[in-house]
């Protein structure tokens, strides 16, 4: 694999955080249940790569069913969470996503954690921890618990990936985003009603929010490991905390900060360090 689609692939990654992180501010905005949320935005996005869809194509086998399965429930999870605390608790503790993907690629296939990988999970995940203690016992606690099952959620939908890698990532997207919206229609079919504002937010957050980056991540993970790949992700939880508080005012907490901090610091060591070794190897 040459080292210009491993970059490329790491900027489509990176891509799909910047625009994941834009969730905050979406939700923020809407006064509407949050399976009613979902569903419009999931309904968005598939109707938006339903043009771009080629034929003979679709297969439906156990690997797509458990994505479109592990995407509705952990993005359902978020949306609630978002509802029950802070846009930063939300993001951020569902960022406890590679832990389990790290333990789950070493334990069940076999993939070694290397020592700046590791390095970058433990200071993410100090990171988590510190968001998760400052909410221990508060009334939001419902949201940090809804949060964290998110995080196991989603980093399920990410090891199932590895299965889908031979599968066309607008496919994947379309498929995940209709059958999510399948599924929650039950549920949220007396809660439909929209103003326009509402729906041109939803419509918006369906396509550049939620379908686009889901297809950007899929697309990078055919030339990254999956384990980097959810390192590079961690760069959502220190941006959205930002996004929400230049638009709606809602200042981090200290911990918060904190926590963001933690996290760059792990990001910078794990990409920042072999540059500079690289750098002082080539000065002798």
């Amino acid at each position: 694999m040459s080292g210009s689609s491993v970059f490329t692939g790491r900027c489509l990654i990176l891509s799909a955080a910047c625009l994941w992180s834009l969730a905050g501010v979406f939700i923020k905005f809407l006064d509407l249940p949050p399976l009613t949320i979902v569903f419009y935005r999931s309904f968005f996005a598939a109707l938006v790569f339903t043009p771009f869809l080629r034929p003979g194509g679709w297969r439906v086998h156990s690997p797509v069913l458990a994505s479109a399965v592990s995407y509705t429930a952990a993005i359902s999870a978020f949306v609630a969470a978002n509802k029950l605390t802070t846009a930063a608790n939300a993001i951020v503790l569902q960022y406890t996503a590679p832990i389990f993907v790290f333990i789950v690629s070493r334990l069940a296939f076999g993939e070694q954690i290397s020592k700046l990988n590791g390095f970058a999970l433990a200071a993410g995940m100090a990171g988590v921890g510190v968001i998760s203690l400052d909410s221990a016992g508060e009334p939001e606690m419902a949201g940090v618990a809804l949060a964290l099952a998110s995080g196991a959620l989603f980093a399920a939908y990410m090891l199932n990936l590895r299965r889908l890698q031979d599968t066309s990532p607008v496919y994947l997207t379309w498929i995940n985003n209709a059958a999510c919206a399948l599924l929650l229609l039950y549920l949220v079919k007396s809660q439909l009603a929209l103003t326009s504002a509402e729906a041109w937010t939803l419509a918006l957050m369906g396509a550049v929010q939620l379908g686009l980056p889901y297809f950007l991540f899929s697309k990078g993970l055919q030339t990254v490991p999956l384990q980097e790949a959810s390192l590079i992700a961690l760069i959502e939880p220190v941006l959205n905390p930002v996004w929400v508080a230049l638009v709606m005012g809602e200042v981090p907490s200290l911990a918060t900060i904190t926590g963001g901090a933690l996290i760059l610091l792990g990001l910078g060591a794990r990409y920042v360090w072999p540059l500079l070794r690289r750098r002082g190897d080539s000065s002798r």
